[in-house]
């Protein structure tokens, strides 16, 4: 009986080992399967990290590039601006000099015209000077020889002081005014006569001593027809009309005597002899005295 006992035990025994032994590959099927899961786990937990690694380093490295990008544009823009505005001095100093160089033009311009005005100016007095130091050299000739003609010669070769000498003819221009008569009688004391015009020459010369008040011109119609102080022919001479007195013969003053005056540009026009005007004498060399 306790044989048999025994040997049910070990029956059981056996059967429970071999009970337990079935049981270890479900075991160890289960245990792989867990492991294998956790292996994945880990390796998706892994690659998870480094995503996220990855993206905090680009969004580090995007917030750096974004920074930089930033930074260029304002100094781009600081740059673009510092540009426009040396460029914009750069055209307004441009501008200024412009107008400087147009100034300073303009000035050297006015100063060669004052230059060339004050040289022609110069040139005349000095030819007047020349005429005049002519003159007195003669008049201290005539002086010298007590008022009398020069040795060998038959005519007197200069003209009085104050007066200008021109083309064989001697011209005094008076400073005050009187009325055609009057400046008449005054040449004739000087023994001469109001100027007769003979050619455009002698009338630009005239013209460029007479003051701007105008002048007695020899010419006068109070005793019938225009004619000249010295009996030259008017009709067949030079004349100078204004343009809207090209016929003087239709005389508009009412009264009956006219008489003929140089306006400050030169023309003749005529007006009441009574009036009064600056005059002009003239005379001819061998008759100055």
């Amino acid at each position: 009986m306790t044989t048999k006992y025994e040997n049910f035990q070990h029956l059981e025994s056996e059967d429970e080992i071999q009970e337990v032994g079935n049981g270890l590959p479900h075991l160890q099927s289960f245990l792989q399967h867990l492991c294998s899961r956790s292996h994945l786990l880990l390796l998706s937990l892994g690659l998870s990290i480094l995503l996220l690694v990855v993206i905090c380093v680009v969004g580090t490295q995007n917030s750096k590039v974004q920074r930089d990008v930033a930074t260029l544009r304002r100094t781009f823009s600081n740059f673009t601006s510092d540009t426009v505005a040396e460029i914009q001095a750069l055209t307004s100093q441009g501008s200024s000099l412009q107008e400087m160089i147009t100034s300073l033009k303009a000035e050297v311009e006015d100063h060669k015209q004052e230059l060339q005005a004050a040289y022609f100016r110069m040139l005349l007095r000095v030819q007047q000077l020349v005429k005049d130091l002519n003159s007195l050299t003669c008049q201290m000739a005539v002086l010298k020889n007590n008022g009398e003609e020069g040795v060998g010669s038959s005519e007197k070769t200069c003209c009085p002081i104050n007066w200008v000498e021109h083309a064989g003819s001697c011209y005094w221009f008076s400073q005050s005014s009187e009325t055609w008569s009057e400046a008449e009688k005054y040449c004739q004391l000087e023994n001469a006569h109001l100027v007769v015009i003979n050619s455009r020459e002698e009338q630009n010369f005239i013209q460029e001593h007479i003051c701007t008040a105008g002048a007695w011109t020899g010419l006068t119609d109070q005793n019938g027809p225009w004619k000249w102080v010295d009996g030259t022919d008017y009709g067949r001479g030079f004349s100078l009309w204004r343009s809207d007195l090209l016929d003087p013969s239709r005389n508009m003053i009412k009264e009956s005597e006219a008489c003929a005056f140089f306006t400050s540009d030169g023309h003749w026009i005529y007006d009441i002899c009574r009036k009064l005007y600056h005059w002009v004498c003239e005379t001819e060399l061998s008759k100055a005295s």
